[in-house]
């Protein structure tokens, strides 16, 4: 947990597919000298990716679950703001969630989250296509479903699938022609869900292991983060302004 000397309602950031929770450590600082919150990873492991891909996310979606509980608890607030990262943004798509059960709980996520930013994620893919929980959780729990939340998606847009074919075979894991602009992994029309604010930002890589080592990704630096972290979530201060200072 990264902490800030100013108290308001918690962050959460939800890790991607096969990441350890240690990955999120610099964005995490980042994030609370930026919003002035206590910011939490969700503490899950590639084995739990694996155990999730045999035996269903269900238990994934638990954990998000649990992380918040305990965010609040500490905070003393009522909700939260929910940061996921390629697969950890549809993880907490299904957190929110709603009516229909998931994994053998309903979960009302709703009610405790105030927004969700997802950076890199694939919400839009082929319903016929072997992504199968994503198109689950499209079914499930459709576009910017709840009025009260705050939805921003992030898309990077630094490799052109049109240029280069290892990225467009990336992008076509996700949609059906991949000479597109993306992220390097995921191409922007599959990180845009509907009814959600959209902010593309070029140069930005999916992960800090896509492009050279000087490339961006969405949390590689206070500027990047700037570029994509909401107006009415900062303390007055800018975190930009505070490490030049």
């Amino acid at each position: 947990m990264a902490r800030s000397e100013v108290s308001r309602g918690p962050i959460i950031i939800v890790g991607g597919h096969t990441s350890w929770p240690v990955s999120y450590t610099g964005l995490a600082r980042m994030l609370a000298e930026v919003s002035g919150s206590e910011v939490y990873v969700v503490p899950l492991t590639p084995l739990d990716w694996v155990l999730g891909r045999a035996r269903g996310y269900g238990q994934l979606v638990f954990e998000v679950a649990t992380t918040v509980d305990r965010a609040l608890l500490e905070s003393n607030s009522g909700k939260a703001v929910l940061v996921g990262h390629s697969s950890g943004g549809i993880l907490a798509r299904v957190y929110i969630g709603g009516d229909p059960p998931y994994g053998g709980r309903r979960y009302s996520g709703h009610r405790r989250v105030s927004h969700l930013i997802t950076l890199g994620t694939p919400h839009n893919v082929p319903e016929d296509g072997p992504l199968a929980p994503i198109t689950e959780a499209n079914v499930l729990f459709p576009g910017a479903l709840h009025e009260g939340i705050k939805y921003l998606c992030v898309a990077g847009a630094a490799a052109d699938g049109a240029s280069s074919r290892r990225v467009r075979g990336r992008y076509e894991r996700f949609l059906g022609d991949g000479r597109v602009e993306g992220d390097g992994k995921v191409p922007v029309p599959s990180a845009l869900l509907p009814g959600a604010e959209h902010l593309v930002l070029d140069g930005v890589y999916h992960s800090r292991w896509l492009g050279s080592p000087k490339s961006r990704w969405y949390g590689s630096d206070p500027e990047t983060v700037e570029r994509w972290w909401p107006e009415e979530l900062r303390v007055s201060e800018r975190l930009v302004e505070e490490r030049r200072t």
